[in-house]
């Protein structure tokens, strides 16, 4: 686990090293964006099922329409986000699927085995056991026909007999079903686990039963679901409180919580307006589909607006016909579409794109990923778009109001004070479309006063090329190709800013920069003492392409198209695999983040990734990864990395590519969110 201080300090190779957007060699093209890593938005797929993990770090799964497989994206540290050939449709799919705070189970199709995978103890220490399902439902000598994850424990229904069976920490009872649901003297029909306690419904009474931690009365339903008054249809358990769909009148009914979040449903959901057909509960807050409508419906806590359903969701634009909740995130999917659509906590909601390039109203023909902001360029307009709102937007001379953007960049840094205060600045920087001017906005501690000089503001000169690191940009000046740079960097060297050489690409990362010699070929880098082996410095071959980490370089060797990393290994990034470092494969496009790096295949255009894999972030989806799609354009951010997918015929034919922009990065986690 990593400490606080090495995830907040120096994060700022958190840059967009788009290095397909920043060179003269860029494929451009409109078509969908897919985003994987920290805190991860839904990959754009159709799915039947959905499960949002119920942690302080957000993983969803989802059994994706038609094939059955399972989809698990988000954070992956214990490799909840990962499942296993069994269930993800390499060797088998799924029917059902349930997402807990660091593991994730399903019940494998055909089979109705319980499968499970991710940590059997997020805590350290002992092991729990909550990803080892046992015998009676694991397929051994029993499956299943219902599952649920809580925090550190799982619960089945057995299949054939009905009895619930638990599994994982019982520190507070949660692993003991009573004798009334667990085959003794009653089975159960449906099944719900929360953080400490879980619930089922009784089978032929209907009853609500619960068990485990008591401490807000979450585990002792009311009469009008327990069976003295009346029973229940669904049921639902979250962090501290407990909701169920009464029999026969639709009803949602909550019970226990903290100050009353998430236990008082409105009237439209509560039988007094309307009533509900689902009904989901996260820490403080739930969520039901109105019957009728289908409308999305929540309440409570709404910190990360976890409470807030989309209008494509809502009511408003469109409706779901499932609904799962995590601890602050919620995910639904849509009626008629199938698409899955989350909302809530997302760390400044820099993993959630805005409608101009979301596939709402626009899509992005360019990306850019910084540490905890993205950026993109509207297909059609130019304009750029950036998000999250809190940081300081593009000024109208890109933004579509006064003028558009030809090329985007973005970088920052995450650190803290000397009183130990945290603070993050975000850095932005475009080429304007008709003048070439290079413009530059931030918000922070750092780049509010930032501007770009005269040689490439468009006073004495313009840009072609630009590129963001830390707490500085670089530009080849489109006069004279003359690299020049500003902020908190050395200048760069004779070789490249005009005096006895100028360059053709740049790459700026967390201390260094580096540029292709114009003639040459031949990697030049500054503001360190790593230079570039010889494979690509000029001695025995030159480079294509640049990419700068926070302490490794990689390149694209001229004449083989093969991957050279150097600099630091430590998590594998300096040490491309097979695939692109011509053993097996070249490359035509490369990024790098911090610790890890990605590269475009050449020929199959399929996105590989190496080195540190924290947050999901060095595992592309199928969508790009070469399995169910490829793609044209690739950028590293902090934690997160963006890929510009390979439209389909179809849509290109249209002029409708659909586009899902997912900008997934996070903030550094506080140490207390992994405990």
């Amino acid at each position: 686990m990593r400490s606080r201080s090495d995830r907040n300090t120096n994060f700022a190779a958190t840059v967009c090293l788009v290095l397909g957007l920043l060179t003269t060699s860029v494929a451009r093209s409109a078509g969908p964006v897919v985003g994987w890593g920290a805190g991860g938005p839904p990959p754009a797929i159709s799915a039947s099922a959905i499960a949002a993990g119920s942690s302080y770090e957000i993983h969803n799964c989802a059994i994706r329409a038609g094939s059955g497989a399972v989809v698990c994206w988000g954070w992956n540290l214990f490799g909840q986000a990962t499942p296993p050939p069994s269930v993800d449709g390499t060797s088998g799919t799924a029917t059902a699927i349930a997402a807990g705070y660091a593991h994730s189970c399903a019940i494998q199709a055909g089979t109705g085995a319980v499968v499970c995978w991710g940590h059997n103890n997020p805590n350290g220490g002992f092991d729990f056991g909550q990803a080892t399902p046992p015998p009676s439902v694991d397929g051994s000598a029993g499956t299943a026909t219902a599952i649920a994850t809580g925090s550190q424990h799982s619960c089945a229904i057995q299949a054939g007999s009905g009895a619930v069976v638990c599994w994982g920490l019982d520190s507070q009872g949660s692993e003991m079903p009573p004798p009334s649901v667990n085959g003794s003297a009653g089975t159960a029909t449906a099944i719900a686990a929360g953080y400490r306690h879980t619930c089922a419904i009784q089978a032929n009474t209907g009853a609500v039963v619960c068990w485990g931690d008591n401490y807000v009365g979450q585990a002792t339903p009311p009469p009008s679901v327990d069976g003295t008054a009346g029973t229940a249809t669904a049921i639902a358990a979250g962090g501290y409180h407990s909701c169920a769909i009464q029999a026969g009148s639709g009803a949602v009914v909550c019970w226990g919580g903290r100050y009353d979040l998430g236990t008082l449903p409105p009237s439209s959901v509560d039988g007094t307006e309307g009533t509900a057909t689902a009904v989901a509960t996260g820490v403080d807050y739930s969520c039901a589909i109105q019957a009728g409508t289908g409308a999305v419906v929540c309440w409570g806590d709404n910190g990360y607006g976890q409470a807030t359903p989309p209008a494509s969701v809502d009511g408003s634009a469109g409706a779901a016909t499932a609904i799962a909740t995590g601890s602050y995130h919620s995910c639904a999917i849509q009626a008629g579409t199938g698409a899955v659509i989350c909302w809530g906590r997302n760390d400044d909601d820099q993993a959630t794109p805005p409608p101009s390039v979301d596939g709402t109203v626009g899509t992005a023909s360019a990306i850019a990923a910084g540490n905890t902001h993205s950026c993109a360029i509207q297909a059609g307009t130019g304009a750029v778009v950036c998000w999250p709102e809190w940081g300081l937007p593009p000024p109208p001379s890109v933004n579509g109001t006064l003028g558009t953007a030809t090329a985007i960049a973005a970088g920052g840094e995450w650190d803290s004070t000397s009183d130990g205060a945290s603070f993050y600045s975000s850095l932005s920087c475009a080429i304007q479309a008709g003048s070439g001017a290079a413009v530059c906005w931030g918000s922070g501690v750092f780049f509010p006063a930032l501007p770009p000089p005269p040689s490439v503001d468009g006073t004495d000169g313009t840009a072609s090329v630009i590129a963001v690191g830390a707490a500085h940009a670089c530009a080849i000046q489109a006069q004279t190709d003359a690299v020049v740079c500003w902020g908190g960097t050395p200048p760069p060297p004779p070789s490249v800013d005009g005096t006895s050489g100028t360059a053709t690409a740049i790459a700026a990362g967390d201390y260094y920069s580096c540029a292709i010699q114009a003639g040459t070929g031949a990697v030049v880098c500054w503001g360190g003492t790593l230079p570039p082996p010889p494979s690509v410095d000029g001695t025995s071959g030159g480079a294509t392409a640049i990419a700068v980490g926070r302490w490794h370089f990689c390149a694209i060797q001229a004449g083989t198209g093969a991957v050279i990393c150097w600099g630091d290994d430590s998590y594998g990034q300096a040490t491309p695999p097979p695939y692109v470092d011509g053993t097996a494969g070249t490359a035509s496009a490369i990024a790098a983040g911090p610790d890890y790096s990605c590269a475009i295949q050449a020929g199959s255009g399929s996105v590989v990734c190496w080195g540190q894999d924290y947050w999901g972030q060095a595992t592309p989806p199928p969508s790009v990864n070469g399995t169910a799609g490829t793609a044209t354009a690739i950028a590293a951010g902090g934690d997160h990395t963006l890929a510009i997918a390979l439209p389909e015929p179809e849509q290109v034919e249209s002029l409708v590519a659909g586009c899902v922009l997912l900008a997934a990065l996070s903030r550094r986690r506080a140490a207390h969110a992994r405990a």
